[in-house]
């Protein structure tokens, strides 16, 4: 918390605790929420029970001393890696980003990752803390705006249609930039970037467990070519289509 300024009672109260070990100890039993730490050569030194278990261990020593890409497939590795070296090198850290992860049967879902650096004593960086959750605020039933809701619910039903933003807005009586405003207020993420997320997933879906040529799904799920679709597939998933299919598909 290099860059957070403390008022003089939280430092008094800081600078009395003999260990941190009741700040690891809460994260135990937190279901939901993966927790870890890393050491500067980003490697796990400590990790709660949701984040080792969902992993397939029964006990955190089993994974710690090892880096992510012991643990997960590469193109992930690299990303986790990256976005752990920005951390380290700016001293500042990552809050609220929101991902698109695989499980271990390749079946993708959105997560919230928060990303902060640990110093020693002497400011230097020595590590990386986070967590990992489920993200689930984009689901229409977490939404209080009805008028949202609804939206959802079609952009949801026509994943594969050419949706025009601008007349989404203008049939529910909204400028563009409205929509924009109250749809990213409902789900944290823009009527664009909705309709994106969703046409990866089904896209997943069918590298997965269809024999469809790739063009033909691009085509399908409304992209104007397949290689805007690589494209957008491969900012969100961290590899290509291609790749997917080989690592997680039908055959």
């Amino acid at each position: 918390m290099k860059n957070r300024e403390f008022t003089k009672s939280q430092r008094d109260f800081l600078d009395r605790i003999a260990s941190v070990r009741n700040f690891f100890a809460i994260m135990q039993p937190l279901e939901g929420i993966s927790f870890f730490v890393k050491d500067e050569n980003f490697r796990l030194i400590f990790a709660n029970p949701y984040f080792f278990r969902r992993l397939g261990f029964k006990f955190e020593k089993d994974l710690l001393g090892k880096d992510d890409f012991e643990l997960f497939p590469e193109p992930l590795a690299r990303k986790f890696r990256k976005d752990d070296q920005t951390v380290m090198q700016s001293s500042n850290p990552m809050i609220g980003l929101v991902e698109l992860f695989l499980n271990q049967q390749g079946v993708p879902a959105w997560y919230l990752t928060n990303k902060f650096p640990i110093f020693d004593s002497k400011g230097r960086g020595i590590g990386i803390m986070g967590t990992v959750q489920r993200y689930e605020r984009s689901d229409q039933n977490l939404s209080r705006d009805e008028v949202i809701e609804s939206l959802i619910k079609k952009m949801s039903q026509e994943i594969s249609a050419s949706l025009s933003i601008s007349k989404l807005a203008k049939g529910i009586g909204l400028s563009h930039r409205q929509l924009n405003r109250r749809f990213k207020s409902a789900t944290g993420l823009t009527p664009q970037q909705f309709q994106v997320r969703k046409r990866i997933e089904l896209a997943c879906e069918l590298l997965r467990d269809s024999r469809y040529a790739i063009v033909d799904i691009s085509n399908d799920l409304g992209f104007c070519d397949q290689s805007a679709f690589t494209a957008q597939f491969r900012k969100r998933m961290s590899m290509t289509p291609r790749e997917y299919r080989i690592q997680y598909g039908y055959d």
